[in-house]
């Protein structure tokens, strides 16, 4: 009858700064009286309310003293371990996300530049992280990365699981064509080698 406790969003603000994969099990609901759909749905938005951390896990209902619906946890637990090891084809990525910046361009710096994407890779699993290759990272505001967050969940899914978005900026050669990486790795005097035996 306590919902959720403190205890519980510490546990859950360490689930999802590990990348951990999760279903939220409320238990003992054969304890709530005269529950029906109103109350189940008020319940749910207490819960997401207070768990808003962890408003992509799915929420089961079950009695484990009368066995009702524990089944479904096990269904959950498999269907969110399939969504973490989940690889999204390139192709259909970067059409989610040319979709997203369609609806909603990112918004333009005072000095008029806006952030581009050029593509979008997927580079791991558990979570499934991935890459977004900009002309600029920092021209994209953390409102516009949680907006890009939303709606390739909703257009690919991802429930139950965290999922990483990581903005690359592209290297902008130097007036010589080389790359910042590439001068501070070869600054113009050869460098000796030592190789232990």
């Amino acid at each position: 009858m306590a919902c959720v406790t403190e205890q519980d969003y510490k546990i859950a603000e360490r689930i999802e700064k590990e990348g951990k994969a999760c279903v939220i099990v409320v238990n003992k609901w054969d304890t709530i009286p005269n529950k029906n759909h109103e109350s189940t749905t008020h319940y749910e938005q207490d819960v997401r309310e207070k768990l808003r951390i962890l408003d992509w896990a799915p929420v089961v209902y079950c009695s484990a003293t009368n066995g009702t619906s524990v089944e479904k946890i096990i269904s959950a637990a498999a269907l969110v371990e399939k969504e973490r090891s989940r690889r999204l084809g390139t192709s259909i990525l970067n059409q989610v996300v040319r979709e997203a910046i369609a609806f909603k361009p990112p918004p333009r710096t005072r000095g008029g530049k806006r952030g581009r994407v050029y593509y979008t890779t997927q580079a791991a699993i558990g979570p499934p992280t991935f890459v977004l290759f900009v002309n600029d990272a920092k021209l994209f505001p953390d409102t516009y990365r949680r907006y890009m967050e939303k709606k390739l969940r909703s257009d690919a899914g991802f429930p139950g699981t965290p999922i990483r978005l990581l903005w690359r900026s592209r290297r902008r050669p130097d007036k010589r064509g080389k790359s910042a990486d590439s001068r501070m790795q070869n600054p113009g005097t050869p460098s000796r080698m030592v190789v232990a035996t």
